[in-house]
Formats: structure tokens, C-alpha cells, sequence
């Protein structure tokens, strides 16, 4: 890789020599074979409808320590470009756990495991991140625009970046930091770790459905704080917007089997196309951070055709982004009138 190429690579959290990996093809979900470790989606815990609160909380930590685990040869050895996103998810889910439950079940030690987790995720950022821009943003403005010279020469960088930031994130996911975190989190689990200098132990005995109400209504309005405004938001409000979205979604689907099925899908549905549309808002947040990336330092010729490109794809989705978000103020509209599941049946 030129020296021009510079990835915002995350540190090792112990001294565990890079790994040089021949770089495999990286392949799509579509191509699930015996050979190819498929990617694996999280998958809701079994909770029964009258569970305690501690129940539902630990069956929750080791299903999001099973979604990402469950994806590890999937990033190891197929090098699977689903994987690795979903992997990210689950330390995403599993972050979101942490604090899903209400203050009785945080302490400093969980604390400490959410912030590993959060560490854990950001060395496999620039590798994802290079995925979405090569498969999803680059290719769709190139195809747009007619494939010049300039595009071949941009795709051979982003290409060649993300090799790098695939080694790094396979490296990172065999590395003795990440196989400790697994450990630690199982270990936490086990130990409920959550009742170490607990006072009172009441509030882990209160059925889950009581306590999801509660969380959940809090995650809804912390969105709608967030949405006000919409339509002038900047980049930055609607990327805290999208963090919102996405923590009531998560803590949505962990306490989903505790209530009605029809009603938990049409809720789901709606954020869903509002979370969608906000990405593809966001795909412009990523395409500059990336390209500026990948054309630091162009100052030749060679060099001044791939920032021509990256400016046709920059103006290329800013464009689009531009056209979604509008589509976005609506989508939130439908979603704010949508009723809650949680406050939609009768409780059992």
C-alpha cells in the first residue's frame, strides 16, 4: 500500500505481532458454501413471558456474546463480508445490553467491559467501512457516471486500503485482547457480576415486561428529543438521531419475545425504514471521510484523476442524500404516530 493510503487503524490492546494474511477474495453472503464460513444474525433470546428482570439480562449478555462469536470464522477464515458486519452488530447489541436494563444492573465492572467492547468494535471499523464505500458507494457512482480511467484508479486504492484494514481486523479478531474479552464477558456472566455491592436485590426479582416498559419508553423519548427539528438538522444531530434509533431498536428485539409478535413487527418495520433512510444520509458522512482518506496527499497527475473521481462520487451521493432525506422527515412523521408494542396489549 502507497504511503498516501492512511487507515485510522485502532491500536492492539497487547503486543501481538501483525499478521500478514494472502488476501483471499472477499466474498458476499450469496456465496454460502461448505468452504465459506457463512455470517450469522442475531437471534432473540427465549424469554418466557413472566422471567425476572436477571434472567432476562443474562440470557441476553450470552446471546450477544453468541452472535459474536458465532461470526468469528466467518471473519477469520472466509474473510465474509457479512460476517464482519455482523460481528460489529453484536458488539453493538452487546453494548446496548449493558445499559438496557436500568441502573441496577450497571457497575463499574460492567462499565469496564462496555468500553472493552466499544474497542473491540473500532478495530474492525476501518475494514467495514471500506467495505460499504467500495460495494455500496463506490461502485453505484462509477456505473452512474461511466467507468473513466479515474475510477479504476480510485478502486485500485480503496482496494488496496481495504486489504490492509482486512488483515488488521482479522489480525485483531485472533489476537489475545479479543479472545480475554470473550473470556472476561463469559466469566461476568457466570460470576453476576451485576450483584457484586448490590444493597438491595429486589429490583433483579420484578418480572422483565415491567422493566422493558420502563426502558424501553425512556429509549423513545430520548429518539424523539433527538428528531426534533428535523428537517434543519445537521450532520451531527442526525447521526445522534441514528445512535437513538438504533439503541431503541436493540433493546426493542431483546425484550420483543415478551409480547405479541404482530405487534412487535409492525413497530420493528417502521424503524427499520426510518433507521434505512438515515443510513443512506449517512453514506455521505462516510464517502468523504473515506475518500479524503484515500486521496490525502494527491498532488500528481495520476493523483489528480482520482480526486476527479472522488469528487463525482462525493457530489454523486450528496445528491442522493439529499432527495432521501426529505423522504426521511416523512418516514419519522409515520413513525412518531406509530403505537408503541410495549403499550399496545395488555399485559400478561
Amino acid at each position: 500500500m502507497g504511503p498516501q493510503i492512511e487507515l485510522k487503524l485502532g491500536l492492539q490492546e497487547d503486543s501481538f505481532p501483525p499478521k500478514r494474511y494472502a488476501p483471499p477474495a472477499l466474498v458476499d453472503t450469496s456465496m454460502k458454501t461448505r468452504s465459506h464460513p457463512a455470517a450469522v444474525k442475531a437471534r432473540a433470546a427465549i424469554l418466557p413471558r413472566d422471567i425476572p428482570a436477571e434472567d432476562a439480562y443474562r440470557l441476553t449478555l450470552l446471546q450477544c456474546q453468541w452472535h459474536i462469536a458465532a461470526n468469528i470464522s466467518a471473519v477469520v477464515e472466509a474473510r465474509e463480508i457479512e460476517g464482519l458486519h455482523q460481528m460489529r452488530v453484536g458488539f453493538r447489541r452487546l453494548r446496548v445490553a449493558f445499559t438496557s436494563f436500568g441502573k441496577h444492573f450497571r457497575n463499574s465492572e460492567l462499565d469496564t467491559l462496555k468500553d472493552r467492547a466499544r474497542r473491540m468494535a473500532e478495530n474492525l471499523g476501518p475494514a467495514r467501512d471500506l467495505d460499504v464505500f467500495t460495494e455500496e458507494l463506490l461502485e453505484p457512482a462509477a456505473q452512474a457516471n461511466g467507468a473513466v480511467e479515474s475510477f479504476e484508479l480510485l478502486r485500485a486504492r480503496a482496494n488496496d486500503a481495504r486489504r490492509t484494514a482486512w488483515d488488521f481486523a482479522a489480525t485483531h479478531v485472533l489476537s489475545p485482547s479479543f479472545a480475554a474479552f470473550m473470556a472476561d464477558l463469559n466469566s461476568a456472566v457466570e460470576r453476576r457480576i451485576w450483584l457484586d455491592g448490590a444493597k438491595n436485590t429486589t429490583p433483579f426479582d420484578v418480572p422483565a415486561q415491567e422493566l422493558a416498559t420502563k426502558v424501553l419508553d425512556s429509549r423513545l423519548r430520548t429518539a424523539k428529543k433527538k428528531a426534533k427539528r428535523l428537517e434543519d438538522a445537521s450532520d451531527e444531530q442526525i447521526h445522534h438521531l441514528r445512535i437513538a434509533l438504533k439503541k431503541l431498536r436493540y433493546t426493542g428485539e431483546f425484550f420483543s419475545p415478551l409480547y405479541e409478535k404482530k405487534n412487535v413487527e409492525e413497530f420493528g418495520e417502521r424503524l427499520s425504514k426510518m433507521q434505512d433512510s438515515l443510513g443512506a444520509v449517512h453514506d455521505v458522512v462516510v464517502a468523504r471521510e473515506t475518500l479524503a482518506r484515500l486521496t490525502a496527499g494527491a498532488n500528481d497527475h495520476s493523483d489528480s484523476g482520482i480526486s476527479f473521481a472522488a469528487g463525482i462520487v462525493y457530489g454523486w451521493h450528496l445528491d442522493r442524500a439529499t432527495h432521501i432525506f426529505k423522504k426521511s422527515v416523512k418516514r419519522w412523521k409515520k413513525f412518531s404516530r406509530t403505537e408503541p408494542f410495549w403499550q399496545n396489549e395488555t399485559k400478561h
